[in-house]
C-alpha cells in the first residue's frame, strides 16, 4: 500500500479494490482515509521525505521499515513504542495526530490478515472425510 499509493489513481484504484474485498467498503474508505492524512502529516512535518521505494524493488528501506514498525505498534497499542519511533519520522507537535492515523491505518489492516489467514488455515486444513467400515 505504502508502495503503490504514490505511483497513481490505477495503483489506488487497486489498493481500494483489495482493501474492499478484504475488509469492506466502510472499514477500507476510514483506512484509506487514515492512510491520506498519516501521508499528509508526514509530507508537511517529518523530518526528511522518506524513502519509498518502486513497488516491483526487492527489500525495503530504513524509511519503508520505519514506518511499518510505527503503525504495528500503533495498532497494537504500544503507544511508547509508537512514539518512540514515530519521534524520528516526525516533528514533535504532529506526534498525537500521526499516532491517532497509524493505529487507524493499522487496525483493519491487522484485521484483514487475521481475516486471511484464517480463512487459508480452514481451506488447508479441512477435514478429511473417511468412512470407517
Amino acid at each position: 500500500m505504502l508502495r503503490a499509493w504514490p505511483t497513481g489513481p490505477d495503483a489506488q484504484v487497486a489498493v481500494w479494490n483489495d482493501l474492499c474485498v478484504a475488509i469492506g467498503h466502510p472499514r477500507a474508505r476510514a483506512c484509506l482515509q487514515a492512510f491520506e492524512q498519516m501521508l499528509s502529516l508526514l509530507k508537511a512535518h517529518g523530518w526528511h521525505a522518506p524513502l519509498i521505494l518502486a513497488p516491483d524493488a526487492r527489500g525495503y528501506s530504513e524509511d519503508e521499515l520505519s514506518l511499518a514498525r510505527f503503525v504495528l505498534a500503533a495498532a497494537e497499542q504500544r503507544r511508547e513504542v509508537a512514539l518512540a519511533e514515530a519521534s524520528f519520522l516526525v516533528s514533535p507537535q504532529v506526534l498525537l495526530p500521526f499516532l491517532c492515523a497509524a493505529s487507524r491505518v493499522g487496525l483493519p489492516l491487522m484485521s484483514a490478515k487475521r481475516a486471511h489467514t484464517s480463512r487459508a488455515q480452514s481451506q488447508e486444513c479441512a477435514p478429511l472425510a473417511v468412512t470407517l467400515h
